[in-house]
């Protein structure tokens, strides 16, 4: 019998081949894993466990976001003088105490703080995870390394979600309780496993003044963030807009948003990579960007077009529509992760990278509010809103970019680099990379 090898399509290979991308992705998927797991079965175990209501936990989760769009700044530093790697693994660690702490919670008021706790330190260690792609890559190896990183996400929480069926059909508190202890050791075992990942410090010279919190005064590094949480918003309308438009206005059937859902992250898993070329420079990056927007605009439109027509015509439209958008999310993606890496002060990723997840955060927060504000009140009128908002956002990418762009300084006048190691740089400079 001969042996079966399993190949990567190359794209997909290719930028799986530079070892601190591997070491990433190992630990990604163990923690996505995780993720996916809670996430599929968090809601049922609060309310069938815990005894909340539905809004309660929707409450609690409201409010958790509102705490994830603030961590990253801080956490940001953090990183910036202790190290990105170091960051990442003790704030994985903590996740992992906090989440097994929802074994515990038996009321609102004890799950509340814990689930800001939990999302607080979650979405700081994103924004830290993108610093450490930073310093630990080369430039033009962040946005394909990312780009893999989100493909591998996407498989880590679809396998998870297969998994918590087991505790979905037992559906009994010990099986909902499994789930969260899982999810936890998926924490520390991500955590050690980043620390086979080797801290490089980044090239490309000096660009920015801003030390500490100078992000916050870079007036065009936050319009571009801004504009890349604003097409973040298309989470929302996926997630929460097309399954409440199929239900309620469409004739489409309702596994229809399974399938929809599958489509999306079929289309990730294996275009992401190969769609993120083309970011090598700020104006390429907002030219994919300025496409991004303007794909989900269309699907947008596509959506408010299946009101009132047969079951075969608006599952046909929806699905177009979603392939369309998902292009555009990938394509957006890229955009804005190139112009996120490329246009921050190299000694201070941490903070831009928190800035940057800020906005992403808040994209995640808006969307379903924008929506069921446009699409789902008005139907074709408030998707055609929709559409424009995506759309104005697309247009605009191009002259902040130049914007930011003009007021980079260059590396030759750029103030030299002060002797403050961080705890990155200490281990690119006694150790061997991929050591």
């Amino acid at each position: 019998m001969t042996g079966m090898t399993i190949s990567l399509p190359r794209s997909l290979a290719d930028a799986a081949g530079h070892p601190v991308v591997r070491a990433l992705s190992v630990a990604t998927l163990v923690n996505t894993v995780g993720n996916g797991l809670l996430m599929t079965t968090g809601a049922l175990m609060f309310t069938r466990v815990v005894g909340l209501t539905a809004s309660q936990v929707g409450l609690a989760l409201t409010l958790g976001g509102v705490f994830g769009i603030v961590s990253g700044i801080p956490l940001g530093r953090i990183a910036d003088r202790f190290g990105a790697r170091p960051t990442v693994v003790a704030l994985l660690a903590v996740q992992a105490v906090l989440v097994l702490g929802y074994t515990q919670v038996h009321s609102f008021w004890t799950a509340l703080p814990l689930i800001c706790a939990v999302m607080f330190v979650d979405r700081g260690e994103s924004a830290v995870r993108g610093a450490l792609i930073a310093t630990a890559l080369p430039p033009d190896r962040r946005v394909p390394g990312r780009a893999f990183l989100r493909s591998v996400t996407n498989v880590g929480i679809s396998l998870g979600a297969v998994l918590a069926s087991l505790a979905l059909v037992a559906d009994t508190p010990g099986a909902y309780r499994a789930v969260v202890v899982a999810d936890a050791a998926t924490f520390l075992v991500a955590a050690l496993l980043l620390l086979r990942v080797p801290a490089l410090k980044a090239g490309g010279g000096e660009r920015t003044p801003g030390r500490g919190f100078g992000a916050l005064a870079d007036a065009p590094y936050l319009l571009i963030t801004a504009l890349a949480g604003a097409l973040v918003m298309l989470q929302g309308v996926l997630e929460i807009g097309l399954p409440l438009w199929v239900t309620d206005r469409t004739h489409a059937p309702r596994a229809l948003i399974a399938g929809a859902m599958l489509l999306n992250t079929v289309m990730v898993v294996l275009l992401q990579v190969r769609l993120s070329k083309g970011s090598g420079d700020p104006a390429r990056a907002a030219r994919l960007a300025l496409r991004a927007g303007v794909l989900i605009a269309v699907g947008c439109v596509l959506l408010g077009l299946t009101e009132g027509l047969s079951a075969w015509a608006a599952t046909a439209l929806v699905l177009v529509a979603v392939a369309v958008m998902t292009v555009g999310e990938m394509l957006g993606a890229a955009g804005s992760w190139a112009l996120g890496f490329d246009l921050a002060d190299e000694r201070a990723q941490g903070v831009y990278q928190g800035v940057f997840n800020t906005g992403f955060a808040a994209g995640l927060v808006l969307g379903p509010l924008v929506v069921t504000r446009t699409a789902l009140r008005f139907g074709l009128t408030g998707w055609l809103v929709l559409g424009g908002i995506f759309l104005v956002t697309a247009v605009a990418f191009v002259p902040a970019t130049r914007w930011a762009v003009a007021t980079r300084p260059s590396p030759a006048t750029g103030p030299a680099p002060d002797d403050e190691t961080t705890g990155d740089e200490a281990v690119a400079t006694v150790g061997e990379p991929g050591a």
